[in-house]
């Protein structure tokens, strides 16, 4: 019974880091089809859409801080120094990927606790054509924060408590 709540929790935490994913792809799509259209309008057309500018601008922060998010959750889409692959025990290796996703943890703590005061001082500034304000942009900060804490602490866990078949000999009470 336990294992297969277990089982079933790790598959609905699977799918729901599927999300974010998800959302930064779409972002992707959305901006490469606006910033076309707006080409398209601006210089073929000679009718531009100011709207156009003001909204891919005000997605940018959204998919640069989401995708940033997603990259510290993606194996191999992170730059990594392997020189000392070779020299290190399995143990060493554990132990400053615990040190590496701790920074990385105070790193979205930060971005929670500022990012969330910028979007209280940013509260009263709105955007020039549509009047949307800029709360909504700096927004993507602190919700990118969060990710980034429940992520490194996930690799945290996986680093201090390594399952059965993960080939590693780091036990929890070596640190």
């Amino acid at each position: 019974m336990t294992r297969s709540y277990k089982s079933r929790l790790g598959h609905y935490c699977g799918q729901l880091l599927l999300v974010p994913r998800f959302f930064v792809g779409a972002l992707m799509i959305v901006i490469m089809l606006l910033v076309n259209v707006e080409v398209v309008l601006r210089f073929f057309l000679n009718f531009p859409l100011d709207w156009v500018s003001e909204v891919v601008l005000s997605l940018f922060p959204w998919l640069s801080m989401l995708g940033a998010a997603v990259a510290f959750n993606t194996f191999g889409a992170n730059i990594a120094l392997h020189i000392f692959d070779g020299h290190l025990s399995e143990k060493a290796k554990s132990r400053i990927g615990v040190f590496v996703n701790t920074a990385t943890l105070f790193f979205g703590v930060f971005l929670i606790l500022f990012g969330f005061s910028y979007m209280l001082l940013t509260s009263g500034e709105v955007t020039n054509t549509l009047e949307i304000s800029r709360s909504w942009e700096i927004l993507a900060f602190p919700i990118s924060g969060v990710l980034i804490v429940a992520y490194s602490m996930g690799s945290i866990w996986t680093l201090l408590h390594p399952s059965p078949n993960s080939g590693t000999d780091v036990l929890p009470q070596q640190f």
